[in-house]
Order: C-alpha cells, then sequence, then structure tokens
C-alpha cells in the first residue's frame, strides 16, 4: 500500500489563472485570416493595455478589465482581442446583449478568431437567438475541429431551432470527441438526446478522425515498466522541491507513460500541473487516479483536491465546467492558454516567412506560458532545424512524442534531426514509423518522402 505523505496537496497559487490544455492536432496552420482581411494590428500600447486586462479577467477584477480593455480599443479601434475580452467583462456583469454585439464584432474583424466565434454563440444561445448561435458554433468548429465542446453548443443550438438532421451529427461529434472522464455527464445528456430523435452515437470505429485524444494514454495502450516509473517519480520529487514545477510535470508524466495505472504518478502529476495553474489537466489526473484505486484515504485527498481546482477555476472564470455548465458553455476566458495560442500562431507564421529566430522567441514564449502545448514543441523542433540546431530540434520532438504519443508530426521532425546528425539508423526507423502512421496529423505527401528517405538510408 502507498504510504499517505505524497498524496498531501501542494498548495496552489492563487495567483495564478488556470488553463485547461486542448491538444491541437494540426501541425502548420494557415495565416491568420485578420492578416489576409486587414483586421486592426494593435499598437504597443494598446496590446500593453490588453494583456492588463486579461490580467484583471483572470483575477476577477472586472472593472479594472474594462477600463483597460476600452484604453486598448481607444488606442486601436476595432482591436479584435480587446473586443472579445470587453465582451467576456460584460458578460460577467449581465450585460448580454452588449457582449453579444462585441463578440460579434471581434468575430467580424478577425474571422480567423476562434474564442470570439466560441463566445459569440454562447451569448447568441442565452438570448435565445438559437441561428446565430448555430451559425457561431459551426464556424468555431470549422476552426477547432477536435474541441468537443464546440459540438455541444452546436447540437443544442440545431435542438433549439427543430433541426434533427442537424443536431444529430454534432451531437455523434461530440461524443465522438469527449474523452475527459469529468464530462461523462453531458455525453449521456448528449445519448438521450439523440435517442429521443431516433438516433445512436457512432461507434468508436467511426469516430472522425479529426477527435482530440486525452492529455495521456489510456494505461492499457502502455506498456508496463514499474521500475522506470519509481525512477521519474523520484525525478518528480525532487524537482518539486527545487521548485521547478514545469520539468517535476515532465517527470511525473513519464511515470504515467512507463506505468499507465500507477497512481502514485498520476496523483503528483496532478500536483505539478495545479502549482503550475493548469487546474482542468490536474483534475483529470487526480480522476484517473481515483478510478485505479480503492484507498479511502487517497480517494479523499483527491476529492478534496479537485474541489479546490474546481472552486479556483469557477474564480478565474475559465471553466464553465467547473461550475456544472454543460460543454459549449461560455465565454471563457481562458487567457494563459489564448496569449499561449497566439504566441505558437505567431511562431507557426515566422516559420513560413522564414524568420527562425523570432519563431524561436515565440514560440518558447508559448511553452512557458503553456508548457503541455504538443504543438508547440514541433513547431520550437522545426525553428530549431531552421537554424541548424539539430540536438535542441531532436529535444523538443521528443518532448512531443512524450506529451502525445500516438502523434506523428514529431516522428518525421525527430527523423530529419537525426538524419543531420548522422544517426541514420534512427532516422529510417523514425521515417519508417511515420509512412506507416495513420494517426490524425500526418500527411501523405511526407509519408511518400518518409519512404523515400527510409529506402536511402537503407
Amino acid at each position: 500500500m502507498l504510504t499517505r505523505p505524497w498524496f498531501f496537496c501542494y498548495g496552489f497559487r492563487i495567483d495564478t489563472p488556470g488553463a485547461v490544455m486542448v491538444v491541437l492536432r494540426s501541425f502548420v496552420i494557415a495565416l491568420s485570416a485578420a492578416m489576409l482581411l486587414g483586421a486592426a494590428e494593435p499598437s504597443a500600447a494598446a496590446r500593453a493595455a490588453f494583456v492588463r486586462g486579461e490580467s484583471a479577467l483572470a483575477r476577477g477584477r472586472w472593472d479594472d478589465a474594462a477600463t483597460a480593455y476600452r484604453e486598448a480599443l481607444a488606442d486601436t479601434p476595432g482591436y479584435p482581442s480587446a473586443l472579445n475580452g470587453l465582451g467576456s467583462v460584460l458578460f460577467r456583469k449581465g450585460q448580454v446583449q452588449e457582449a453579444l454585439t462585441l463578440f460579434r464584432d471581434a468575430a467580424k474583424a478577425d474571422p480567423g478568431f476562434k474564442m470570439a466565434w466560441f463566445n459569440l454563440g454562447y451569448a447568441a444561445r442565452k438570448t435565445g437567438d438559437a441561428a446565430t448561435a448555430a451559425q457561431a458554433y459551426e464556424r468555431y468548429t470549422e476552426l477547432e475541429p477536435g474541441d468537443a465542446d464546440g459540438f455541444y453548443g452546436l447540437g443544442e443550438s440545431y435542438r433549439q431551432l427543430g433541426q434533427k438532421d442537424k443536431a444529430i451529427p454534432a451531437y455523434q461529434a461530440y461524443i465522438a470527441r469527449e474523452q475527459r472522464k469529468g464530462e461523462q455527464v453531458w455525453v449521456r445528456k448528449a445519448t438521450e438526446h439523440l435517442k429521443a430523435m431516433g438516433a445512436e452515437p457512432l461507434a468508436v470505429a467511426t469516430a472522425p478522425a479529426s477527435a482530440t485524444p486525452s492529455a495521456a494514454p489510456a494505461a492499457e495502450s502502455v506498456t508496463s515498466n514499474p521500475a522506470l516509473a519509481a525512477s521519474r517519480i523520484r525525478d518528480g520529487d525532487a524537482l518539486m522541491k527545487e521548485r521547478r514545477y514545469r520539468e517535476a510535470a515532465f517527470a511525473f508524466l513519464d511515470a504515467s507513460h512507463a506505468d499507465g495505472g500507477h497512481v502514485e504518478a498520476l496523483f503528483k502529476l496532478g500536483n505539478a500541473l495545479a502549482v503550475l495553474g493548469y487546474y482542468g489537466q490536474a483534475v483529470a489526473q487526480w480522476e484517473r487516479a481515483t478510478a485505479l484505486t480503492k484507498d479511502a484515504a487517497i480517494q479523499q485527498s483527491a476529492k478534496e483536491n479537485i474541489d479546490r481546482a474546481r472552486a479556483k477555476m469557477v474564480q478565474a472564470g475559465v471553466s464553465p465546467q467547473a461550475a456544472g455548465q454543460a460543454p459549449g458553455s461560455g465565454p471563457v476566458a481562458d487567457t494563459t492558454r489564448a496569449l499561449a495560442r497566439r504566441a505558437y500562431e505567431q511562431g507557426v507564421q515566422r516559420i513560413a516567412s522564414k524568420d527562425f529566430s523570432g519563431a524561436l522567441t515565440s514560440l518558447t514564449q508559448s511553452i512557458q506560458l503553456e508548457p503541455m502545448l504538443t504543438v508547440a514543441f514541433v513547431a520550437r523542433g522545426s525553428a530549431n532545424i531552421g537554424l541548424r540546431r539539430y540536438a535542441e530540434a531532436a529535444a523538443d520532438y521528443q518532448y512531443a512524442l512524450e506529451l502525445e504519443p500516438g502523434s506523428a508530426s514529431p516522428l518525421y521532425g525527430l527523423a530529419e534531426s537525426f538524419r543531420a546528425m548522422g544517426r541514420t539508423l534512427e532516422a529510417r526507423d523514425l521515417y519508417e514509423r511515420y509512412a506507416a502512421s495513420s494517426s490524425a496529423d500526418v500527411r501523405p505527401q511526407l509519408q511518400e518522402e518518409s519512404r523515400q528517405k527510409a529506402a536511402r538510408l537503407r
């Protein structure tokens, strides 16, 4: 039996907004529609005001946030992120119609602004405008096809409109994508709606390839290595004592991969994520640990941690589900996550323009903001390859594989790195693995190139 000390929770930082990680499935994204359609490019002063607004919003200081967002808009009218931020504040203050207008303006200013479309969908539902909500959720799910929440909102909107032919596939898409254990109550509700409309959830085998996997692989898919798990847990414990929380999270993640049923590894991974402010991810790990143990003390400690984390999430306004609301609810601030996404997208754009040094800076910022964002590590690996820093690139791709073992993009990048470093046998194996992969992020053109490169290395 595990001894008690390890499952006491580490202190939550009250100054850190929680962020729920969503793993993006695609590696290369298109240039922002805002760049193509001329959305307002914020000045340095507007950006600074916006950041102050995000910080205030994350701490529940709504009036300060509104003032900062208005400063940003006064300096740069039409600034999409500030419009969305101000809308989030007004929504929380009960000014739903005003918020609706701001979300609509933000989406119009930047048609690729995912959060604005999501928030527009929810605000429209609150006002009973299911038609607008459906249109907004349609756009959101186009931009973020792996996110389950958008499909639930879409299904609800079409059901309210009486459009069964559209509500059914939306609910089916939600169920196919929903992997979070704590959200299974909404899976049951979606299933009930489907049955009421004479339909059933899709079979697992026909679930869309774009479905986002859970952050950690299922225990049965992992080869058990208890000795490695124990070693990495010791590493994580030492790193936690040194307050190197991000590195500790990776150590505990390694341990959970080495032994998928290791309760201590999962519990401590939750602790590390919570200290970093990733409360949603922490809750998911504690719930997994709880499901794998019958130890009442551990279960009680996990419950206390989960309750505390959910309270922080509600306080920060970043997780509607933490307040018991259905998926697709909002608006969500997710300030840390949003800033990480922006930095990631900027990094990818800089790679496209061959500004590899600038890309490295942006992608490092993204990783610092959201240290479990797989695609940021993949993209930073590409930036490092562009700078001929092959060892650093390999390290980034290996981290990406630790975070998402089933993904394909890191395999190709790691193969390229190893080939450049003269590690031909390892490179050949990785090219062959990429060529044989059926992962959703695999690209047929690169598969053919991988086959050719593997053959040349024989």
